[in-house]
């Protein structure tokens, strides 16, 4: 099925659209290493519209393979759809936009939000301890719920907010992509994350013209990818969480496609130290890798100079 790009006039950049934790690296850095034509170059979440000249300055014998973040253009929506239907540069062959259940997504969320606290200043490493402490407690209590989870997130992490206004944002930011997306349902092709990780890119391989298999390498972004898993919410929501979990985000849900709040009374509700605990740590020792502690004290003069 794969096109033949030899004498296209343009390379076949390709747009990869979603939130925040949604699979967008994995989904993206999956296209570009299933990609024809080549050399590639992975753009990773422009914000801004001279961000992505820059980058397509910069790479114009190259094809782009552009992740962007709907959660750095949602107050800029206009210019994301001029940059996607190719009225600003560069000119995309395709534009995939990635839907992923919220309520997978907003514990995806919780355990890498330590990360950006780390790189902003707002956490220390006593404080990913003391999270790690936490997790390890819900992995030997499944008993414990997802709410009194949150509530512990709020209590370490000073940047945190109240467990049901944080899934009040969520839902929120969740109905305005749903919204986008709607509006622009002829632009873009959407790819379910829990297709993805089962390996099924068929959605979307009509619109890049060749077809695409999950990546195991993410090369320097390894360290986004946890699990790699789906439906995790029906394990981690205690039957109490339900009622008021479905109450905050269940209209944001429906309007993704997920309706199904239906949990088998014998479920395992074991969770994996390797993707919660151990992860946790993993995400400390990567930002001190990154040399965390520069990075954050740059970060905060910027801040100064410019606010």
């Amino acid at each position: 099925m794969t096109a033949d790009f030899s004498n296209a006039t343009s390379r076949p950049h390709v747009l990869v659209l979603g939130r925040a934790k949604t699979g967008t690296t994995f989904i993206a850095k999956s296209i570009e290493a299933a990609c024809p034509a080549t050399p590639t170059r992975f753009i990773m979440e422009p914000a801004m519209q001279h961000d992505i000249n820059r980058a397509a300055k910069a790479s114009n014998r190259s094809t782009l393979i552009m992740k962007v973040l709907f959660d750095h253009w949602d107050k800029q929506r206009d210019a994301l759809s001029e940059l996607a239907t190719g009225q600003s540069q560069p000119n995309f062959h395709a534009r995939i936009a990635i839907v992923r259940d919220p309520r997978d997504e907003i514990i995806s969320r919780i355990l890498f939000r330590p990360f950006s606290f780390l790189v902003s200043g707002h956490a220390r490493a006593e404080d990913i301890e003391r999270w790690a402490n936490v997790l390890e407690h819900r992995e030997k209590n499944h008993e414990m719920t997802f709410l009194e989870v949150q509530k512990a997130f709020a209590a370490t992490f000073s940047g945190a907010s109240d467990p049901a206004d944080e899934i009040r944002t969520i839902a929120r930011l969740c109905m305005g992509y749903a919204d986008y997306l709607k509006l622009n349902q002829t632009v873009f092709t959407t790819l379910r994350y829990e297709d993805a990780v089962a390996d099924d890119f068929s959605a979307i391989e009509p619109a890049l013209g060749w077809q695409v298999s999950k990546t195991q390498d993410l090369g320097r972004f390894g360290y986004t990818k946890r699990s790699g898993a789906a439906t995790n919410w029906a394990k981690w929501f205690h039957p109490s969480d339900l009622e008021t979990i479905k109450d905050l985000m269940g209209p944001a849900c429906a309007e993704l496609g997920y309706f199904d709040w239906t949990t088998p009374a014998d479920i395992d509700r074991t969770i994996e130290p390797e993707h919660h605990s151990e992860y946790a740590r993993g995400l400390l020792r990567q930002y001190r890798r990154q040399g965390g502690a520069a990075r954050t004290f740059i970060q905060r003069l910027r801040s100064r100079l410019f606010a």
